[in-house]
């Protein structure tokens, strides 16, 4: 199964300068939760920016089209690799992390959304594709603190239908 797991602002904006809009400490805590002893896939610039590397308990893989080796992470050259991994695989579930590019070539491929709509609008130069028609609301989940943080936040599951 492929997942696509992306916080978002009012106008679908993900990200700034290769950096979060915001860091919501509940949020972080969802994001590492629902991808613990998985599979992550994310694009080079993307694993870069991340504080730890590589992410814990969850087996890291870069898409990018450069050469390059990271330790503590498979470097996959293109989208059909990461495909069939996500065919093959049993005991996991793929999770796409970002940024930008990579949302937008595994959209059409996706099974689930784990989105985070925060209710704000940032100054972000890094987008989230639209979600279509063809995609339903599983579930809606909020807390006090999502509601009554700096920012208010819910998180939302879509399913394809």
């Amino acid at each position: 199964m492929i997942n696509i797991i992306v916080a978002i602002d009012n106008h679908n904006g993900i990200g700034k300068d290769n950096k979060l809009l915001a860091y919501i400490k509940e949020d972080l805590q969802y994001f590492k939760n629902i991808t613990k002893d998985n599979i992550v896939v994310m694009g080079r610039k993307t694993y870069e920016s991340l504080p730890q590397k590589p992410l814990k308990d969850r087996e890291n893989i870069i898409l990018t089209r450069e050469n390059l080796n990271f330790e503590g992470a498979v470097v996959y050259n293109n989208i059909e690799d990461v495909l069939e991994l996500a065919r093959k695989t049993t005991k996991s579930d793929v999770f796409i992390c970002g940024g930008q590019s990579i949302y937008e070539q595994f959209m059409p491929y996706a099974d689930k959304l784990y989105i985070t709509h925060i209710f704000h609008e940032f100054l972000a130069d890094t987008f989230f594709p639209d979600i279509g028609d063809e995609w339903e609301i599983e579930n809606v989940q909020a807390t006090k603190e999502s509601i009554k943080g700096e920012y208010s936040f819910v998180w939302v599951v879509y399913k394809r239908i």
